[in-house]
């Protein structure tokens, strides 16, 4: 089967949770025997897929406002000079009128139409999602509950709309213990971009909460890149207890989660939610939020909280950091849960969706 895939949102040094899972989908795509794949995007993608296809024709400079060009414009001619069976558009990112081939479109969330984006990427989302998803064979999406989201958005049959959950990099499972950051001893941890729909003020709040309650020894400890000028962003008060390595590799992150005493997680918006299940891969109790689709891909393996009630998270930590038995017990069973998900069974339920739209 010839899969093209619209690669143009992978170009960026540091990716965000939905370009990273299209990353790994592709790296599997290209992985298999019986799939013949071309990546369409900056001539760039030679860093990530060194051993595959690509056709940058006419992606002039790295910029992804040009990209937004040359997707509208190039990639339809190149779609045709491929003879694809099918086009996969990975971020939400397909043609918006007809193409040569078979359209797969996965949007992961409606985060931008539901006004947690900013600016003109916001403005821009709104029109283009709607569009591609309404020219598109097939929809794929992460959850049952961004399904019901789209549907309900978009105003589509939720007939055409399959559920393809993500997987868990087998590094998080394996006996790596990664590479070493500088971390406090005692530490609690979380995972995510510096977006207001992350809830990292109440992650901060509930810490301060404990920490003056319990007086526990932790810091707490932030881990994400810079965000995005497409998302509405939050500012930090730099404090002692509070320590931001940045944006890290995948083996510093695995350090970091491994030696984390808890994982929070209190998000007031996810299509998804990789962090708390790559933290439970590495055996660290999961404290999330109750709210979108984390209660459905969690389910009863993490503590989940109203992500408003900061006292309801604070006491959740105190317990979690104080109770070993009860840390232990959360563990096992995240890391059990954890092992539902992996990268191999998403790729196989993902290419199901494509043979079905090409036959």
């Amino acid at each position: 089967m010839k899969i093209g895939i619209n690669a143009r949102t992978f170009a960026v040094d540091e990716p965000g949770g939905a370009v990273q899972v299209s990353i790994n989908h592709t790296k599997h795509l290209i992985d298999r025997s019986d799939t013949d794949v071309v990546l369409f995007g900056h001539e760039s993608l030679a860093s990530l897929f060194s051993n595959s296809e690509i056709d940058s024709s006419l992606y002039l400079p790295n910029s992804q406002v040009y990209g937004l060009l040359w997707e509208r414009t190039a990639l339809p001619y190149l779609i045709k000079k491929h003879d694809l069976d099918v086009l996969y558009c990975p971020n939400g990112n397909a043609p918006v009128t007809s193409v040569a081939c078979p359209v797969v479109m996965c949007i992961h969330d409606v985060n931008a139409l539901k006004g947690w984006s900013n600016g003109i990427h916001q403005v821009y989302r709104r029109i283009a999602v709607p569009r591609g998803a309404k020219v598109a064979d097939r929809i794929v999406t992460v959850s049952e509950f961004s399904k019901h989201e789209i549907t309900k958005k978009i105003d589509i049959s939720s007939e055409r709309v399959e559920v393809v959950y993500n997987g868990i990099d087998p590094l998080f499972f394996s006996s790596d213990s990664g590479e070493e950051l500088m971390l406090p001893d005692d530490y609690i941890l979380f995972v995510g971009s510096m977006n207001p729909r992350k809830n990292i003020q109440g992650v901060i709040s509930a810490f301060e909460e404990v920490k003056q309650t319990e007086c526990i020894p932790h810091k707490l400890v932030i881990i994400g890149p810079d965000n995005k000028s497409i998302f509405k962003n939050i500012e930090i008060e730099k404090e002692d207890h509070i320590v931001m390595p940045g944006f890290v590799t995948d083996k510093q992150l695995k350090y970091a989660y491994e030696n984390a005493d808890v994982f929070v997680y209190p998000s007031l918006y996810e299509g998804f939610g990789l962090p708390p299940l790559e933290a439970m891969a590495c055996g660290t109790p999961v404290i999330a939020s109750n709210r979108t689709s984390l209660p459905e891909i969690l389910d009863d393996a993490a503590v989940l909280v109203p992500p408003r009630k900061i006292s309801d998270i604070a006491s959740t930590i105190a317990t979690i950091t104080t109770d070993v038995e009860y840390h232990s017990k959360l563990a096992k069973k995240g890391k059990n849960h954890a092992e539902k998900y992996t990268w191999e069974n998403s790729n196989d339920d993902l290419l199901k969706v494509m043979r079905q739209t090409f036959s």
